[in-house]
């Protein structure tokens, strides 16, 4: 194959990848947007409650590779509910996770997401205080940023480039219990990614995260 074969190859690639993303963007706006009129919807009827939290966790990397290690990351987000029965809502969010792992002593994996967790919610009272909440869901996740960094000082590669081929869709589990006093909320979660995080690679995001919230 010629140079200018191969140029003309290297920009079909480039203009295919950059159309996928545009695509991608469009399609992940437009489920903001239902997002959006959903909780509108939901926000003309009684007995919403409008959440915020935030959390400290560890996430790591599960599947076929080895020397994979967890890391320290977070999140924040915000979310409604909508009550069904005296016991049982609809806890849908929009968050921004970072998730990610180490890979050895050399990599750290740094992935950000805006993720979309839809939650079925079971609550129990404790006491006059005291409530507590065990909830599951599916999640749809969108990766924004990620970075491979090296240790060694070599720098960084992008995740989602054509050298980390990474993918940007995530989707998985969220499972959590939360312990509601009045208006504070403190919970733990576990997000169980099923969907492969690179390209021909049988590894998946895992992460655990301790949140603090308040309802409005």
């Amino acid at each position: 194959m010629g140079k200018d074969a191969i140029l003309k190859h290297i920009k079909k690639q480039h203009t295919f990848i950059q159309s996928f993303i545009h695509l991608i963007n469009f399609i992940m706006k437009k489920v903001l947007l239902l997002l959006v009129m959903a909780v509108a919807a939901f926000s003309a009827s009684a007995q919403i409650t409008w959440n915020a939290k935030g959390g400290l966790g560890v996430a790591h990397c599960w599947g076929d590779s080895e020397g994979l290690k967890s890391h320290f990351v977070g999140k924040i987000g915000a979310g409604i509910e909508k009550p069904f029965t005296s016991n049982w809502s609809l806890m849908p969010s929009l968050e921004l996770a970072w998730k990610g792992c180490k890979i050895g002593n050399e990599v750290t994996l740094d992935v950000l997401y805006l993720q979309i967790p839809i939650m079925a919610a079971y609550r129990l009272n404790l006491n006059d205080s005291w409530n507590m909440t065990l909830k599951a869901g599916p999640y749809l996740a969108f990766g924004v940023y990620g970075k491979y960094k090296f240790q060694n000082g070599e720098g960084s590669v992008n995740a989602f480039g054509s050298e980390g081929g990474g993918k940007r869709f995530d989707l998985g589990l969220d499972l959590g219990v939360d312990f509601e006093y009045h208006r504070y909320v403190f919970g733990v979660e576990y997000e169980l990614g099923f969907l492969p995080i690179a390209k021909g690679e049988n590894v998946h995001n895992g992460a655990f995260y301790a949140t603090v919230g308040y309802k409005f």
